[in-house]
């Protein structure tokens, strides 16, 4: 069978890139697809995640200029330059699959290329953020959305994501995580982690304002903070830092190795406004982590079970995040137990059990 995916690029690091690239290793690795990779903008850099040898990768290059909005002129030129040169790539390949991964423009118009081929939409943030702008383009945007109606499968990564597309062929397949960990309770510091893009969603500053509430009751403990991004909103968040002279917090940039750090660290913290389906909390699990986190929109919820593999607090409400937090730093065996449950239940999500629902859905289409 053979695979086209579409996405922007492939070289920088992100959990879209991530899943994307181990989900072109396993169809090529385990099922034998010939696997197309077509970016828009990749710009001739070196893919950040290993990819197998055998996927031929086409760049369109398009280059959109990311600073600013995807309607506006020069970038209204190029979709059309993006159209074509799609157009001309699926027709001359002839995939029997292709998938839209990211958020960009081609995700409107690949319906309407080569109509007998199935194509599927995968969408990784959650659709409660989509067109509910008032402005011009808000509603421009929900024109837009009825687009996906068109597509042969939708697949969103939670159950509570389908209301958001009242359309048919809505599937849900999570995104996996590898399954493997030699992390022993003995070895545990006590140290909490927080990682993700350094941007508004992630709410940093919510865990910051929070364990200024309670780091004087926890000497003997510090809070991680890793991630990259937001050049300003860094500053802003190492400005908060020391204007409030918060002990034992840091901003600690981007890591290569965040597994490492997880295997030592005790406690994952998340102050997200929203999260369709956040790969770090699958990850914590499996670094045997206790995880607190906000039940916001919609991801924690459908990977957490409160009280049992970790614990949900109130959206948005930093006063109960810091009240759970020290209740949990208080029960050092709550903490362990958290962490034993949480690797037990990631299971759930190996890539062998995701990878075979995607092969499933790739059956049906092609039949």
């Amino acid at each position: 069978m053979k695979i086209l995916y579409l996405n922007n690029q492939l070289y920088l690091h992100g959990g879209i890139e991530k899943i994307l690239s181990q989900k072109i290793n396993h169809l090529i690795d385990e099922f034998n697809y010939d696997v197309i990779l077509c970016t828009s903008e990749h710009k001739n850099n070196e893919f950040i995640y290993p990819l197998n040898e055998k996927v031929r990768h086409i760049d369109l290059r398009i280059d959109y200029e990311r600073s600013k909005s995807y309607f506006h002129p020069l970038n209204l030129i190029k979709v059309f330059k993006h159209f074509r040169a799609l157009k001309k790539v699926i027709k001359s390949e002839q995939p029997d699959i292709i998938i839209s991964v990211n958020k960009t423009p081609e995700e409107f118009f690949i319906p309407f290329i080569e109509k007998h081929i199935p194509k599927v939409k995968e969408f990784h943030s959650s659709g409660s953020n989509f067109g509910t702008s008032k402005s011009i383009f808000g509603k421009l945007k929900r024109q837009l959305f009825n687009v996906f109606a068109r597509y042969d499968s939708l697949v969103v990564l939670n159950q509570d994501e389908k209301k958001y597309y009242p359309f048919k062929n809505v599937k849900v397949i999570p995104n996996f995580i590898n399954i493997e960990s030699n992390t022993k309770i003995s070895e545990k510091e006590n140290t909490i982690i927080a990682a993700g893009r350094i941007a508004p969603v992630k709410q940093f500053d919510h865990l910051i304002l929070a364990w200024s509430q309670i780091a004087n009751k926890f000497p003997n403990w510090q809070v991680k903070i890793f991630g990259d991004g937001d050049a300003e909103l860094m500053d802003k968040l190492n400005i908060l830092i020391l204007e409030l002279n918060i002990p034992n917090i840091a901003m600690m940039g981007q890591t290569s190795n965040l597994k490492r750090d997880m295997d030592k660290a005790s406690v994952f913290a998340m102050t997200s406004a929203t999260e369709c389906f956040p790969m770090v909390l699958l990850e914590a699990q499996n670094a045997q982590m206790a995880l607190i986190s906000y039940d916001c929109p919609y991801g924690p919820r459908n990977i957490i079970k409160d009280k049992v593999t970790g614990i949900l607090t109130p959206h948005n409400s930093i006063d109960d995040f810091a009240k759970s937090l020290q209740n949990l730093l208080v029960d050092e065996r709550q903490i362990e137990n958290l962490g034993v449950q949480a690797q037990l239940h990631v299971t759930k999500f190996s890539e062998q059990k995701v990878m075979r629902k995607w092969q499933k859905l790739f059956n049906d289409l092609s039949n």
